[in-house]
């Protein structure tokens, strides 16, 4: 008797998940997410927007502390994880990550692999040089010609080596580095001449601390691709409509404003966010 009680029950197990099946009642990622209790956040370090606090206990930048208030609205803990930048897609993909929040240029590109977020700031891709080296790398064509070019892997600014400069993925011109940061220390040691970054980053940063003998070269004489930011989630993730409520909201009630002060260096994509 227990014997058939089992198989009747495991008969009846299987039939109830065939037929959630059929009727397609698939976990969403806001379910899948308040499951875990937890927002799993893919970031690099990357200042201002996601970068360690002073004890290196926290994240924290304007894109952290709008993390940390989306989770919250969800009611769940955030959870920042470190990625390599190139993999972003594959660690999403994988539920690695639930979401890509580290000033991420939105671009047809990604939107084919992910679902982007409405964007929320606008940046573009600047020239850092050592200070004394400006009037070498002052026009595009100076920095086409130099020697070695230090770029995130898998970023804007490689791109840029790529496309706008031409010199093609296998070049031995580009240093591509696993982060902006290496390509920022690529020049201060010495071992590149220029680095192409986010100006986000690069305002924050250059000619200060460890980088206060670094310059950016005049961005009206050369800058790259005026870019907006996103949020990348999951292919057809339910939280991507969740984020644009909140961006939305954030900016509305003067969230984003407060952030301003605080994390210098972003500008809002104010036509986008109204």
């Amino acid at each position: 008797m227990k014997k058939a009680i089992k198989v009747i029950s495991g008969v009846l197990a299987a039939a109830t998940v065939c037929a959630c099946t059929a009727c397609g009642k698939e976990q969403t990622d806001s379910e899948y997410v308040k499951e875990k209790n937890v927002l799993r956040v893919g970031i690099t370090v990357y200042e201002p927007m996601d970068y360690y606090n002073e004890d290196e206990t926290d994240f924290i930048g304007f894109d952290a502390d709008l993390a940390k208030g989306f989770a919250q609205e969800l009611g769940v803990e955030v959870k920042f994880v470190l990625i390599t930048w190139a993999n972003k897609v594959t660690e999403l993909k994988a539920k690695e990550i639930d979401c890509i929040w580290n000033g991420m240029t939105a671009s047809e590109e990604l939107a084919q692999s992910i679902d982007l977020s409405v964007s929320y700031a606008t940046n573009m891709q600047c020239v850092v040089v050592k200070a004394g080296n400006v009037s070498s790398f002052d026009t595009v064509d100076k920095v086409k010609n130099a020697n070695k070019i230090a770029v995130e892997n898998g970023s804007a600014g490689n791109k840029v080596c790529e496309t706008t400069l031409g010199l093609g993925e296998n070049s031995a011109k580009v240093a591509a580095v696993t982060a902006q940061v290496d390509a920022l220390t690529e020049v201060k040691a010495g071992t590149s001449d220029v680095a192409i970054i986010d100006y986000t980053m690069a305002y924050s940063v250059v000619g200060k601390g460890d980088y206060a003998d670094l310059v950016i070269v005049d961005t009206t004489k050369v800058s790259f691709d005026q870019e907006e930011f996103a949020i990348g989630f999951r292919k057809g993730s339910d939280l991507t409509e969740k984020a644009n409520a909140f961006l939305k909201k954030c900016y509305s009630d003067g969230t984003m404003t407060a952030l301003l002060a605080k994390y210098e260096g972003v500008a809002l994509n104010d036509a986008k966010l109204k």
